[in-house]
């Protein structure tokens, strides 16, 4: 059995136990969970719809990616419809079968492969790095709200760290990527010649933008804890560093699907602190059923897409 094999097997037995000790915790709390009536199941419908706002604009993201490194047939909307139709391979079994399927209806669109490659290297980058600086705060915010209660306004250090993050990270983004390009250039084999890296306008988008995706997640997960839960939740900021710790670390597990058992682990150990186990429980069980409906309905955005542009071949 190669390295390779080895990896993902450890990841599958990692997220098969994480998944299974996340169901047992919630048959064991369940009597403990609150009844949900019509206005709970509608939060989390309503979260569902909120969770594809991420997903479209990760597509306009990446079609704007394709364009400034010398892609110029990569349409919006077409690359709305690609995204959105690839994100059903999460939930296949290691990690790399929605990148595999965008590659290839990325390719029947006409799109050269090279570029999809190096975009979706650059978008994956992005995301880690954005998710981490939330992590961290994340981590700072947790400590700093069990000395002094849930009733959390961000210190002006923590606004101070963010906003600075939020200027320089393009900056030193764009001169550490020419290095990590050039590695991605050699271990995949091609010129970096043929393709441009993107402008400095382009990683402060792109920043900007991840950085919404991520408090939108944030949003949503306040949402769940106020609104189906009753609790209190006053930092989307906070929750928006606690999905991206729980999505970073689903998403480097090898062999777990969409992160499943992984992330909930995640969010349970994040919010523990701050509320009792069973709330935590429940939080990260919802949105797992948010995300799961969120599929659902982005898949479904990318068929309607599909649809409209097979009737109408001159809206891309």
């Amino acid at each position: 059995m190669n390295r390779t094999r080895l990896l993902h097997l450890f990841g599958t037995v990692l997220a098969l136990a994480a998944l299974a000790w996340f169901v047992s915790q919630l048959l064991h709390h369940a009597n403990s969970f609150p009844r949900f009536g019509a206005t709970e199941i509608g939060v989390i419908g309503f979260s569902a719809l909120a969770y594809t706002v991420p997903a479209v604009i990760s597509g306009f993201l990446w079609s704007h990616l394709m364009h400034v490194t010398g892609e110029p047939q990569a349409h919006a909307l077409q690359a709305i419809c690609i995204n959105s139709l690839s994100q059903a391979g999460k939930y296949v079994p290691g990690n790399v079968a929605h990148y595999i399927g965008r590659i290839v209806l990325a390719k029947q669109a006409g799109w050269s492969t090279t570029h999809t490659l190096f975009t979706i290297f650059i978008e994956t980058l992005w995301a880690i790095a954005i998710g981490a600086i939330l992590a961290i705060l994340a981590v700072l915010q947790i400590t700093e709200q069990q000395l002094t209660g849930l009733a959390y306004v961000p210190s002006w250090q923590i606004l101070a760290g963010i906003a600075c993050g939020a200027i320089m990270a393009p900056i030193i983004g764009h001169r550490l990527f020419h290095i990590a390009a050039d590695w991605w250039a050699r271990k995949e084999n091609v010129s970096i010649r043929s393709l441009r890296t993107p402008p400095l306008r382009s990683f402060c988008g792109v920043t900007a933008a991840y950085l919404f995706n991520y408090l939108v997640m944030g949003w949503v997960l306040t949402l769940i804890a106020t609104e189906v839960f009753g609790v209190n939740a006053d930092s989307v900021f906070l929750f928006a560093g606690i999905y991206a710790a729980a999505w970073i670390t689903g998403f480097i597990t090898p062999g777990a699907p969409a992160g499943i058992g992984i992330r909930e682990v995640i969010i349970v150990a994040a919010l523990t602190p701050l509320y009792d186990e069973n709330i935590a429980l429940g939080i990260a069980a919802v949105l797992r059923v948010v995300t799961l409906a969120g599929d659902g309905l982005v898949f479904l955005i990318g068929l309607g897409l599909r649809e409209f542009m097979q009737k109408s071949p001159g809206a891309t």
